[in-house]
């Protein structure tokens, strides 16, 4: 009688292709399904911060292609540093590519951690962060099998101001695998929007 515990970081909901669009990747580091990035100076994307106030977001990733926006070095469900690096024949070099939701009015499903208190009704439409789980912000894992980057809501960093990485529509309509509906407390699935979005007027400096 709980809420399912299933970690992926911001997937999209009621998701469409036509509202995702292709980046170049900036730097050798893993990049998971589902993690949030952003495109900084250079035009090129790379994981975004996600602790730090007022940060800006382009959204999260959701495919990857390499060479050409053909097949990815190797066979893996999320973009391999091994991927970034010219694989074989030597010959076979450029760049990575990234797929990602970026519609700024993009709703994300997301899975509250159990850290502090646990939400409540009463903090939607109020700010938190993302908590890479088991991880530091430089070292952020994955599930290397399905690919879904190890990522939660921050339930310790709720707060009535608009610094947070995203904001909290509603408690998601769902049901658990033991027939029990998504219900507040530990793993809470929420719907939310990234707060301050890079194709928006509410920018900072991008953290990439």
């Amino acid at each position: 009688m709980a809420n399912d515990n299933v970690p992926r970081g911001l997937y999209p909901l009621n998701f469409n292709i036509q509202q995702a669009h292709v980046y170049r990747v900036s730097s050798a580091a893993d990049i998971f399904l589902y993690m949030p990035v952003s495109i900084g100076a250079t035009g090129f994307v790379a994981r975004a911060e996600i602790t730090t106030q007022n940060t800006v977001i382009l959204g999260a990733a959701v495919g990857f292609a390499g060479t050409r926006k053909s097949g990815l070095a190797t066979n893996d469900p999320f973009l391999d540093v091994s991927d970034l690096t010219p694989p074989t024949p030597s010959s076979d070099t450029g760049d990575r590519y990234v797929l990602v939701a970026d519609d700024p009015n993009q709703e994300y499903l997301i899975q509250e951690d159990t850290g502090g208190t646990a939400l409540a009704l009463a903090d939607i439409g109020m700010s938190a962060d993302l908590v890479y789980r088991g991880a530091v912000e430089s070292t952020p894992t994955g599930d290397v099998d399905s690919g879904w980057v190890r990522m939660e809501l921050d339930a310790s960093t709720v707060a009535a101001t608009t610094g947070g990485a995203v904001t909290v529509l509603r408690l998601h309509d769902a049901i658990n695998a033991d027939g029990t509906e998504n219900a507040v407390g530990d793993f809470a699935k929420w719907v939310v929007r990234i707060t301050h979005h890079q194709k928006t007027g509410l920018q900072a400096v991008a953290q990439v």
